[in-house]
């Protein structure tokens, strides 16, 4: 009688521990799936590499001239692309000590052969800010970097210093610091 009392007590404590590992074993895939499903699989597809904090430097004598920083990026090796998500893209001046403005944009696609890049945004407008308080929305932004030229076909507005400048098309010389709008062009003025 004895004997199967301990047998039933041992018979019982190993189905409770056997439940216990299972219940534990099952919570822990759960998690692992679910931290695995916060990375779509479509974003995975087709693509060489899916990087999480890209960042691209594009440097001169071997200092930053300028960067290239998305929160996603799906990178092709064959077509020598990379499609950008919540894209930011810092220029800096001619002696690459002084950041002279910032893009930002919803997605963007760069050229990892040419460093060219285009930027685009559909919900909020692509943003190019300058250090003097100078702000130009549009819905699309190209860099071409053989040419150090911005430009865009897109309306554009141009705003800072109480002053309110819109057209359609803009090309911009970064170096020089010199942006013209193409077609439209419209100034208004706003007294302080």
């Amino acid at each position: 009688m004895k004997t199967y009392l301990i047998r039933s007590t041992l018979t019982i404590s190993v189905i409770l521990m056997a439940v216990f590992i299972g219940q534990r074993v099952i919570t822990h895939m759960e998690m692992r799936s679910q931290a695995t499903a916060s990375v779509p699989l479509q974003k995975e597809q087709g693509s060489d590499a899916w990087i999480q904090g890209f960042s691209y430097h594009q440097t001169r004598s071997g200092s930053t001239k300028w960067v290239v920083t998305a929160d996603q990026a799906k990178v092709y090796d064959d077509e020598h692309i990379a499609k950008l998500q919540t894209v930011k893209v810092q220029l800096f001046d001619q002696d690459f000590k002084k950041e002279q403005m910032v893009i930002t944009a919803e997605e963007g696609v760069m050229n990892t052969t040419s460093n060219d890049f285009d930027l685009i945004s559909h919900d909020s407008k692509t943003v190019m800010a300058f250090s003097p308080g100078y702000q130009v929305f549009s819905d699309s932004l190209r860099w071409k970097e053989e040419d150090g030229q911005i430009h865009t076909e897109d309306p554009v507005v141009i705003q800072g210093d109480g002053l309110v400048i819109s057209g359609i098309g803009l090309i911009g010389d970064v170096e020089k610091s010199e942006f013209h709008l193409l077609n439209n062009v419209r100034a208004e003025v706003s007294s302080p």
